[in-house]
């Protein structure tokens, strides 16, 4: 049998831990393909052949959207072209609907199998986007149990994997080693920023992070504070957005399960990083902030009571949630001075049923869904 040639979209680090675990299941499956696509520089180190830059699917909202048009349709056009010249077996998509989901119906078209892996939050917005769905992916591969029955009921076969941050937070270090390993005080609590993995999200949340920093050494000196920035060419940004309060923050890149695991409570931003805190079972203060139309346009079309996912995983509010105007440094301050008083106890007891929710299908039977789509084996082959 030939050597099935399968277009990869990843970009973002939370895309690209997908992307990674999948390549370690086809490893560990057997499946051996060429790997080629749009993807961020993990996966490009992994061996994935890079096409195009798609650094400008890291732009998020209705506004941002719109200033990248141009950027954005010149990058479906290489795509396109791409798909067209190559004819690969297989395409599997991470995340961003708005634009993925355009790339699927390419495919199929081309008649290109499509799996599909984090589907749009259909749940929370956007329901009808179901039935296109249907129309244009093949194998849904889902990272939360409570969307399996959506996707079932549509008709489209979907497994639920295993989520990446189980095995990654179960082998963090304890805290003494990891605070040994980042050269940080062996005693005394120290917080940690987490401000997002977009220049966006650094620039609306650097500074109110740092100064509730600030406001919160004033009240317990032996505080050390860490920003894990997502990767080492945000440095300049944070410093530069962070403002005079940043200068004494420590700065960690691309490593943030070492700072999550030496930290006693955390600033997160809203995402995927707020599962790996919760994971990592450290008590935290949620915010996010976007342009102000997109949000308003966001509070009219979603239609879920949180923000946050443990929170929305566990269905009440684990972690309190600023958002906006809310993200202000004196109320943030004031939430993590609660959590060393006491309220982090709380959140972490809440936080324990989590793992088991995110358990997700056995390997074997993932192993089986890459199958049908990679190398088109049929179904119970």
């Amino acid at each position: 049998m030939a050597v099935p040639r399968v277009f990869l979209v990843a970009v973002e680090r939370s895309g690209e831990t997908l992307g990674i675990d999948i390549l370690e299941r086809c490893a560990r499956a057997g499946i051996t393909a060429q790997w080629s696509g749009i993807v961020g520089p993990r996966l490009a180190a992994a061996g994935v052949k890079e096409v195009a830059d798609g650094e400008v699917l890291a732009v998020m909202g209705l506004v941002e959207v719109l200033r990248h048009y141009g950027a954005l349709r010149r990058l479906y056009s290489q795509v396109v072209r791409y798909l067209n010249q190559e004819r690969p077996d297989a395409v599997v998509l991470v995340d961003h609907p708005a634009f993925n989901l355009r790339v699927a119906r390419e495919a199929k078209r081309l008649g290109i199998r499509v799996l599909y892996i984090v589907g749009p939050q259909i749940w929370a917005w956007r329901q009808h986007r179901i039935h296109r769905i249907r129309e244009v992916v093949d194998r849904m591969f889902l990272l939360f149990p409570f969307e399996r029955p959506i996707y079932a009921e549509a008709g489209i076969p979907a497994q639920v994997l295993p989520h990446p941050l189980l095995a990654a937070t179960a082998a963090a270090a304890e805290r003494e080693a990891a605070r040994q390993a980042l050269r940080l005080p062996a005693e005394g609590p120290v917080l940690a920023l987490l401000p997002g993995s977009r220049r966006s999200e650094i620039a609306r949340l650097a500074r109110p992070m740092a100064e509730a920093a600030v406001r919160l050494r004033q009240r317990h000196p032996d505080l050390c504070t860490v920003v894990a920035l997502a990767r080492e060419e945000l440095a300049d940004q944070w410093l530069e957005c962070a403002g005079p309060a940043g200068a004494g923050i420590v700065q960690v890149a691309g490593r943030s399960t070492d700072v999550l695991a030496a930290a006693n409570l955390v600033v997160v931003a809203s995402g995927t990083a707020t599962l790996e805190t919760a994971l990592m079972a450290r008590p935290a203060v949620v915010v996010y902030a976007m342009q102000a139309l997109t949000y308003r346009v966001a509070r009219w079309l979603v239609r879920v009571p949180f923000v946050a996912l443990p929170n929305l995983l566990l269905g009440r509010r684990i972690y309190p949630e600023l958002l906006q105007e809310e993200v202000d440094p004196g109320q943030i301050a004031a939430l993590l001075e609660e959590l060393l008083q006491g309220e982090g106890d709380s959140q972490v007891k809440a936080l324990r049923s989590l793992r088991a929710l995110l358990e997700g299908d056995s390997e074997e039977a993932v192993a089986q869904g890459l199958r049908q789509i990679l190398l088109g084996e049929p179904a119970g082959a």
